[in-house]
This record gives structure tokens, sequence and C-alpha cells, in this order.
């Protein structure tokens, strides 16, 4: 079972902190585990460097990159996704970040690969924060004439 935590960055924060990940990971395991007073001012910051998250343009995108069966609980603010070999993924949409609960590390990997098509500074985080990777679109391969 993989879980992970994606945010999506502010394009400015993303670009700065590309090379330094480490430092926003710290800030968001700060967030996380904070007690009460510490918990507000962490709360402002992640809202600071994160962007909000649209259910409808994940539904969009979702469904134009990932190759496998795309449902949705609107109650829940939800998607199951489901790939060609049976295996299954949830992806709970909260306001600044995802939930990505799946199978295996292959299916994630490719609800990855969708959501960098939407936005190039999605950042996946461990569950347990002790893993954390941007999520990136593969790269296209030269045209040649």
């Amino acid at each position: 079972m993989v879980r992970y935590w994606i945010y999506l960055l502010n394009d400015e924060v993303a670009a700065h902190y590309r090379h330094r990940t480490e430092k926003v990971v710290e800030l968001l395991r700060e967030h996380q585990y904070a007690k009460a007073p510490l918990k507000t001012i962490c709360r402002k910051q992640v809202e600071f460097i994160t962007e909000r998250l649209s259910f409808s343009r994940l539904e969009l995108g979702l469904k134009q990159y990932f190759s496998g069966h795309v449902g949705k609980n609107l109650e829940r603010n939800m998607f199951i996704l489901r790939n060609d070999v049976g295996e299954e993924a949830l992806l709970v949409v909260q306001k600044r970040r995802l939930l990505l609960v799946a199978d295996s590390a292959s299916l994630a990997a490719d609800i990855g690969q969708a959501l960098a098509q939407l936005a190039p500074s999605f950042l996946a985080v461990a569950a347990d924060f002790a893993d954390y990777h941007w999520l990136s679109a593969p790269a296209q391969g030269r045209k040649f004439a």
C-alpha cells in the first residue's frame, strides 16, 4: 500500500525551492504535527506556499491523461482510479492537498504523471514524511524532420 500527500506549490516557491525540497517538507511536517499556537502559524505559511485545488480541473486532467478508469464521489471529494490490471487507487481532494492511497507504486507513478501534466509544481510527500519527490511529466522525445 502506497500513501502520499500531494501539494500543488505556488510556481514561484516551487522554482526557488526545487533543489532544496527538504525545507518545504520540513514545514509540511511541522504543520502536520504542530500543537495549538504553532499550528496556526504553520497553517498560514502552508497556505502561502500552496495553491487551492480545483476538483473540476483535477477531474478533467485525470480523465485526459490517466489511461485507466476515473470514477468520482462528489459527496466525499474523491476519485476512485483503476488501471487496466485492476489495481485501484483513492485520491481524496482537500483544500490544499491530495491524499493518494494506491495498491501499487506503479499505479501511483501513473497517477503522478497524470497530475504532472496538469501543473509542473506538484510535490508528493510520503504519509510518514520519509520520502518526497516532485511529480514530473515524462520528457518528450526530440522530433526530427
